[in-house]
């Protein structure tokens, strides 16, 4: 008998949230873990968003089923100094914060 998986959005976003969580070797010989801070202080414009991506979806293999476009890194600038920023997945906003 063939057992089939299913994972539902909240179950993507809690998976994301933990890696967000998580620092880079934060698991003892493991590279799991968001690089979340070279993002900061940086320009949204340098490149550093893809190889943010692409971490997240290594580390996440879950997320290696839906098609490149599907999942993204986006920004709000929400005060004159600040700006949020979300990952989406399939249309469905993550707040990184």
């Amino acid at each position: 008998m063939v057992q089939t998986v299913s994972f539902t959005p909240a179950d993507i976003e809690a998976q994301i949230r933990h890696w967000l969580s998580t620092e880079v070797d934060g698991y003892l010989g493991s590279t799991y873990g968001s690089p979340i801070l070279e993002l900061l202080q940086n320009p949204f414009g340098a490149g550093l968003a893809d190889a943010f991506l692409a971490k997240l979806r290594t580390d996440v293999p879950l997320l290696t089923m839906f098609p490149a476009n599907a999942v993204d890194l986006s920004y709000v600038d929400t005060a004159p100094d600040k700006r949020t920023l979300f990952i989406s997945v399939a249309g469905r906003s993550i707040r990184i914060g």
